[in-house]
């Protein structure tokens, strides 16, 4: 696995929230991280692939999400 050697900041607000997200689901901070930048990452595919779209369904409702990433 490759390990970063970056220093990574992080608003400390945003952190605090990260720490509770965590513990409420009973992870690491830093398993949390991985977990998110997996997601992000397969977030930006889709943005590469002209015919794809995100959905997101919560309550029953259905929307899409418009991805725009950098």
């Amino acid at each position: 696995m490759f390990q970063a050697r970056d220093d990574l900041e992080i608003p400390a607000k945003a952190w605090r929230d990260l720490i509770d997200i965590a513990e409420k689901r009973g992870i690491t901070t830093a398993d949390l991280l991985r977990r998110a930048t997996r997601l992000f990452l397969f977030v930006s595919s889709i943005k590469d692939d002209p015919g794809a779209r995100l959905l997101l369904e919560r309550a029953g409702r259905t929307q899409e999400v418009i991805v725009d990433l950098i």
